[in-house]
């Protein structure tokens, strides 16, 4: 059974490396050692760039200068008091009251909590209809994501050292490595509805990885050519893991914590190296998390259609209920499992100020 499967697959091991397939250990033509020792990853690497490239020149007029420059030079942007206090305020009160399904991730001892910001859920929160409908925040996701499209946008909140949540709840939470999300340009965004010192996990960037250089390049060439036999499973499913060595060998600068006050909104291209910075335990922050991928080798911008986001969110519902179904044939639980709203919100306040155990330490903000 397993061969027919299999021959019913060549068709798309083919096709893949056209698309944003990332795959070394499962894809056997992207994680071929034969192929990547001719290049085939670093030439997928340089197209995809190279595309995006061309997407965000013509999608420049969306963004202001101010704003493009550190982007494209740093890989992230910080754009302070993105809303107001009186939003943060509103916005926080129809999270607080919300009792819809949520769900809940744990890697390591760090819960990551979610809640899909569809239709449904905005018809009922005016006050986050209007943000996710802002044509500014449209605007500078759609050009740091390098596509006119509909961004997935979620309220989330991060929690560290959280232990006995989940099967999958034990050792260290893999996001806290510096890592790149796949081989080409994409982009998250973080608009953050509480401040975020040094304590609690702040969003962490190495400072200019996105960029592809000569010596970036050389590396993945060297990363890809037994990617598919690392003992990393995270680098094993193209998520490339970086450590000190790695970021000297490439002449990046150690990675930077970027503490913030809320209201402020931080996109990065997370193709750069990045992760979650060190918390104390019980630490948590609240943000509007923001997401977009499609592939990479398209030259064109795209248009925006009325309903992509939509589909987009009706595909990801269908597929999380499958996952339930199939977790719980097998006695389990999926990787995104649900969770009682209250969980989530039943400790936020209307009034943003920093988790409860916040200390002054924080050296800087944005």
């Amino acid at each position: 059974m397993s061969v027919i499967i299999n021959i019913l697959k060549i068709p798309y091991w083919l096709l893949s490396p056209f698309t944003q397939a990332k795959n070394f250990k499962t894809n056997p033509i992207i994680g071929a050692r034969f192929l990547n020792i001719l290049g085939l990853h670093v030439v997928r690497v340089m197209l995809a760039h190279t595309s995006a490239y061309f997407r965000w020149f013509l999608l420049s007029p969306m963004m202001p200068k101010e704003y493009r420059t550190p982007y494209r030079q740093n890989g992230f942007v910080a754009i302070k008091e993105f809303i107001s206090a009186d939003d943060i305020h509103k916005i926080r009160a129809e999270i607080a009251a919300y009792d819809g399904p949520a769900r809940e991730m744990m890697q390591g001892d760090t819960a990551t909590q979610r809640i899909q910001l569809n239709a449904e859920i905005l018809s009922q929160s005016p006050y986050l209809k209007a943000l996710c409908g802002q044509p500014r925040l449209k605007h500078y996701l759609n050009y740091t994501g390098a596509k006119i499209t509909a961004p997935l946008l979620y309220i989330q909140r991060i929690k560290n050292g959280q232990t006995g949540n989940s099967l999958q709840g034990s050792g260290m939470d893999p996001q806290k490595n510096m890592h790149s999300d796949t081989f080409h340009p994409t982009m998250k965004a973080w608009l953050f509805l509480e401040n975020v010192t040094t304590d609690m996990g702040p969003f962490t960037y190495v400072p200019g990885s996105n960029r592809m250089t000569f010596k970036r390049l050389k590396w993945e060439y060297r990363r890809s050519i037994n990617a598919a036999k690392m003992a990393d499973r995270y680098s094993e499913k193209g998520s490339l893991r970086a450590g000190p060595d790695d970021l000297a060998e490439m002449g990046l600068p150690s990675p930077k914590g970027l503490t913030a006050k809320a209201g402020t909104l931080v996109i990065a291209n997370t193709n750069g190296f990045h992760g979650r910075g060190a918390a104390k335990d019980g630490a948590s922050r609240l943000e509007i998390w923001a997401y977009s991928r499609h592939n990479p080798f398209n030259p064109l911008p795209g248009v925006a259609l009325p309903f992509a986001g939509a589909i987009k969110h009706w595909a990801l519902t269908l597929n999380a209920r499958r996952a339930d179904k199939k977790a719980a044939q097998k006695n389990g639980q999926p990787s995104w499992y649900l969770i009682p709203a209250d969980k989530m919100v039943g400790d936020i306040s209307a009034t943003h100020t920093t988790s409860t155990i916040q200390t002054q330490s924080a050296k800087k903000e944005l």
